[in-house]
């Protein structure tokens, strides 16, 4: 119904008067509960990427091994026995005895005169000794290519600052270079407590290594550095040591450099002369041989000795001094060890029996009508042995079946077998009127660690 007049201008006039007019006005902006979601929002964002950084760095190396699996290190195998092609002083006398006689025979009266005046008058001058010197000062530095300073590294805190570092080390030698790592054999207690071991190498280059087993009986370990830690031209710098033969011929009297620390100061040299060999050490499930020389070093020395081509003869070990000579260098020989190094290096854990004993010779075993085999002489405390109740005075000659006719033989058979595992160990024991055959099943334990 359409509107009159009089209601028209009614409503006209209620809307000049504003009655049903309306203004919308803005909220002011509440500033700190906007900077508190501001700073809310940054947290939450932080906090993200850090769960996403630790996320990525803990799954990235799981990732990334399924994905590109890296190939598995070849396994090390240590080079047969070079032998020392070196005469003794004895043989070198011979040989020129020999030679003068022949040559003698060949010349004329007056020209042997002739030799005989130029080498009466011939004397040994100071240049001559400092040719020497310098010949084997070579073989020396070519030696110490090989040679290593292995430190064990541990923090420690303190009341002034935040952390110190304190440590112990000793010369180490590289034994053993697959490709992917290097290996190097150093005495056991200079990294006994360590939290980390660092390598510093002959040119000054340091890395950090890996243990990779430590063996209880020689108190020797083998620690790995990875090749790619190190830059090309370390590499190029660094050698893998030539391992000589200690039982090759008589070496007593052979002229020996030490080498790493002999003197208890990384890459200290000494020269000298081997005064004894192959005199047997007296470890358990072994057959190690002592070399003593009449260098005179460090109660705590460490290092090699090697002979004058640079083939190493010897881990320098000053545990096996006599009271009287405490500071003349000895080591152990180089070639029992070979098979415990590659162990080592191959991370295969060593059983442990816990026997001492010996070879009874040929001719003491017919008369004394004496079955053959290893004779023990001692067994260790607690002990494998002890505890399946071998004895001092026991004879084994056989493992598992397999005839034993010596010491040696028992010390490689061992040597194959593993830890925790059971073997029946035939024995002859003496009884009043001859000696009964015995059958002990004796379970192994390890004489390795890691």
């Amino acid at each position: 119904m359409p509107l009159n007049n009089d209601e028209k201008e009614k409503n006209e006039k209620l809307a000049d008067t504003g009655f049903i007019s309306e203004k919308i006005k803005q909220r002011p902006i509440n500033r700190a509960k906007l900077l508190r979601r501001t700073a809310i929002t940054f947290f939450l964002a932080i906090v993200f990427g850090i769960v996403a950084c630790f996320t990525f760095l803990f799954l990235q190396p799981v990732f990334s091994d399924r994905l590109y699996p890296e190939a598995e290190p070849d396994p090390v195998t240590l080079p047969e026995e070079i032998a020392d092609e070196e005469l003794t002083p004895e043989e070198m006398f011979a040989d020129e005895i020999a030679i003068a006689a022949s040559e003698a025979q060949s010349l004329e009266a007056t020209q042997k005169d002739q030799i005989d005046e130029a080498l009466a008058s011939y004397s040994f001058s100071a240049s001559d000794y400092s040719k020497l010197m310098a010949s084997l000062k070579e073989v020396a530095a070519n030696v110490g290519t090989s040679m290593v300073q292995v430190t064990a590294v541990t923090n420690d805190a303190n009341w002034f600052s935040e952390s110190y570092e304190s440590s112990g080390s000793a010369s180490g030698v590289i034994i053993a270079n697959n490709g992917t790592f290097y290996y190097i054999a150093v005495p056991s207690k200079a990294i006994d407590e360590a939290e980390s071991i660092k390598v510093t190498f002959c040119d000054g280059a340091e890395s950090t290594a890996g243990l990779s087993l430590a063996d209880t009986i020689t108190g020797l370990s083998v620690v790995s550095v990875r090749r790619a830690s190190l830059t090309e031209a370390t590499r190029q710098k660094v050698t893998t040591a030539q391992l000589g033969s200690s039982n090759a011929g008589n070496l007593t009297g052979v002229p020996v450099i030490a080498a790493g620390s002999p003197i208890g100061i990384q890459g200290s040299i000494s020269y000298g002369v081997l005064t004894s060999e192959k005199t047997p050490i007296g470890l358990a499930d072994s057959n190690y041989k002592l070399l003593t020389t009449d260098i005179y070093g460090s109660t705590l020395g460490s290092g090699v000795i090697t002979n004058l081509s640079g083939q190493v003869l010897g881990i320098i070990d000053m545990n096996y001094n006599t009271e009287d000579l405490p500071n003349h260098i000895c080591a152990i020989g180089i070639t029992e060890l070979k098979s415990l190094f590659e162990d080592l290096s191959n991370a295969r854990n060593r059983a442990f029996l816990g026997i001492h004993g010996t070879t009874i010779p040929l001719d003491v075993q017919t008369k004394e009508n004496i079955p053959a085999g290893a004779y023990i002489t001692q067994t260790e405390m607690n002990s494998p042995a002890m505890m399946a109740g071998i004895q001092s005075g026991d004879i084994i000659s056989a493992v598992n079946g397999s005839e034993i006719a010596s010491y040696e033989q028992l010390i490689t058979k061992l040597s194959q077998c593993q830890p925790d595992e059971v073997i029946t160990v035939k024995v002859y024991r003496q009884a009043p009127n001859n000696y009964v055959e015995l059958d002990i099943e004796v379970t192994l334990t390890s004489a390795t660690h890691n």
